[in-house]
């Protein structure tokens, strides 16, 4: 534990600028460690085929990333102006609002809300632009459904897990479940020491390796730097 008054947070997944500099101002010391690694994939001629064959469908977008992937590839996509588009959380949707895409968000921002806001829907072709370590919950949503429906793989998400002391930190933050899986394939915690989580997804996963779990009330990183220092100061 830290024997300063300063709280000292390991963060795994890079920061911006902005971020430590707004963690300073809230009295939190903040080490970031990226525990994953993401390689984007460029759309190939043969997924490019499949979409535009399914000018009907649906676009879901559950990751900032598969919208980076698809970016470069946006003037090759047909039928643009004739779907709709759905995201889970706030960055996602702000990605897709850079390219020119206006997504609808479900109330809240994880699978579980936006299979909600589907079974409002009339449509029943969707494309899920999704990574490697995808969740089954709409995949499986769509079976039981029987809806046309289709995943295009356009990022990758690889495990990456740089050596950390854990006993110099007061608590530990995690943004994805695929950076908890990889945290806790490599470490152990203290059950004294509190995990935070951006969102209810991430709140879960982390469930499996630790009963001291806080989230946080919006899925940003601001949101969760609060939590941490109101959490850690109280």
């Amino acid at each position: 534990m830290s024997l300063t008054d300063k709280k000292n947070i390991l963060f795994t997944r890079s920061l911006s600028s902005e971020h430590i500099m707004y963690a300073e101002k809230l009295g939190l010391e903040v080490t970031a460690k990226p525990f994953i690694q993401i390689d984007l994939m460029p759309l190939s001629k043969e997924k490019t085929d499949l979409i535009n064959s399914k000018p009907e469908s649906n676009w879901i977008f559950t990751s900032q990333n598969a919208v980076k992937s698809i970016s470069e590839n946006l003037s090759s996509l047909i039928a643009l102006e004739e779907k709709k588009v759905f995201a889970v959380g706030e960055k996602t949707a702000e990605e897709l609002f850079k390219i020119g895409i206006v997504a609808l968000l479900p109330e809240q921002h994880n699978s579980q809300s936006l299979l909600e806001l589907l079974e409002k829907q009339s449509a029943s072709s969707y494309i899920h632009f999704s990574g490697n370590l995808r969740q089954n919950s709409i995949s499986d949503f769509m079976a039981e459904k029987e809806f046309n429906f289709e995943e295009i793989e356009c990022y990758q998400t690889n495990l990456h897990q740089p050596d950390v002391t854990i006993t110099d930190f007061d608590a530990i933050c995690f943004c994805s479940p695929s950076a908890v899986y990889s945290f806790f394939s490599k470490y152990k915690i203290n059950e004294t020491i509190p995990c935070f989580a951006i969102g209810s997804t991430t709140a879960v996963k982390l469930l499996d390796f630790s009963e001291h779990v806080v989230m946080s009330e919006n899925t940003n990183v601001y949101s969760l730097l609060e939590i941490c220092h109101n959490y850690l100061n109280s």
